[in-house]
Order: structure tokens, then sequence, then C-alpha cells
């Protein structure tokens, strides 16, 4: 995991400057979203969650362990590291002899590799979905704010799968690129940027929360490239490990 995890804090630099997302969605075979008209590229908006590491279950050789199921195979992708061991433990007891383990992987990445990996399916009849395994607590507050607009617990469980937090208007954060308007994964990443504002500024932004699809949908087609995704705290996590090994390795 180490490894891997280098090669990919050399892609990005570990910089938390870069923008970043978080939450919870289902990617298909055809990837996350399909939007007809397009005022930044998808491919673009979907790079926005390289700040997103997910935690993923694998065999010995670093290839994804799906749960097959009656119609479908099942890659859970978690946003807490502490659940994806939790669920290795279980595995590993039940199968010590596959040998697995958790990797974590950027969000972008990951979509490309369960679009690959649905093409190298030999039974098409069972496609490879990976839900993104969020905060319980996060889902709560969604479902708070949510329902303090009226919407049923019917509309939610059918129209909510990946909570992303954002403020209206929006609460923005200057990136190398200019000032963005940053959508959250973690309600707590979204109180604390609040509560570093002045009273009559803070008072002004309402918390808003909607699906991470909807969310890479507005980030595609508003007309400019406006939106930042601010980094989970395990991308933080991550760095911060990262950078002590490079310390003590020297």
């Amino acid at each position: 995991m180490q490894s891997r995890f280098n090669a990919w804090c050399h892609q990005i630099g570990c910089k938390v400057g870069s923008v970043a997302l978080s939450a919870g969605v289902a990617f298909g075979g055809m990837g996350l979203i399909s939007a007809p008209a397009e005022a930044i590229p998808e491919a673009d908006a979907i790079k926005k969650l390289q700040v997103v590491p997910v935690f993923v279950i694998t065999d010995s050789k670093g290839v994804p362990l799906p749960i097959p199921q009656e119609k479908q195979l099942v890659l859970p992708l978690y946003l807490e590291s502490a659940k994806a061991n939790q669920q290795l433990a279980t595995l590993n007891k039940t199968n010590p002899s596959l040998k697995a383990a958790v990797v974590a992987i950027p969000l972008d990445v990951m979509n490309e590799k369960v679009v690959e990996l649905n093409k190298q399916l030999k039974d098409k009849t069972k496609p490879l979905v990976a839900p993104i395994i969020g905060n319980d607590s996060d889902r709560t507050q969604a479902v708070k704010i949510l329902k303090g607009q009226g919407l049923t617990e019917k509309q939610i469980n059918e129209g909510l799968n990946v909570p992303v937090f954002f403020t209206k208007p929006f609460l923005t954060i200057n990136t190398p690129e200019g000032a963005r308007g940053v959508f959250f994964f973690s309600y707590e990443n979204l109180e604390n940027a609040l509560a570093k504002l002045p009273a009559p500024e803070r008072e002004k932004l309402k918390p808003q929360v909607a699906d991470l699809t909807a969310v890479l949908r507005e980030i595609i087609n508003a007309p400019n490239d406006s939106f930042a995704i601010f980094p989970t705290p395990e991308y933080f996590r991550l760095v911060q490990q990262n950078q002590s090994k490079g310390k003590a390795a020297k």
C-alpha cells in the first residue's frame, strides 16, 4: 500500500492546495455521470476527486475483491480506513489463506479502474458496481438538512447515495487558479471552515447537501471552472503519514 501511495503523492505533489470532493456514490460500468452539455470536460470534473482517497480490499496481488451477489458484483469503496480494516478483519478470519489487504486509491483513479474491471468481466450479466461507503454521522446530518427542506424519507433514500455538503450562497476558498466555491465530503470540515469566519458572514451561509452525482453535474455545467472539492480527513491523514515516514527514512 505504501509504495502505491508514494506514487500517488508524487503524481499530485502531496499538496493540499489542489481541489477535491468527498462522499459516497455508486460507480457503474460507464463511469460516474453522463452530461449532454459540458462547460468543462467530464474528465476534468472527475479529476477533482483526486484528493478523496477510497479504501479497497484486494487480494495479495492487489486485485480488488468484489462481493458476488445475485445480479451483480459489489466492490465497496470506503471513505474511512477504519471501516475497510474492520471488513478486512472479518474477511481474514473467515478466509485466512486469502491474504487480503486494504489499499488506498484516489477516487478519480478508482472510477477508471471500475470501468476497466467491467470491461474485463467474463460474465457480462453480472456488472461490477462500487458503492462509496461514507461516514454514518454525515449521512445523519444530510438527512436532517433535507428533511428541514421538506423532503420525505422516501425521496431522500431514492436520491441521496453520497452526501456532499456546501453552503448557500457558496463558501469560497482561494486556489492557485483563483477563488472557487467549495464542496465538502465531511460536514465537520464544513463546520470548521464556517467557524473561522466572522459571525456576520457566517450567519449568511446556510448549509446545504446534494448527492455526489448532482454535484459533479453542477461542476461540469457551470459556465466556468467555478468549484473546488475540499480534501477529506483521510487525505490529510495519509499525507501526514507519508511525510512522517519520509522524515524517518532520512
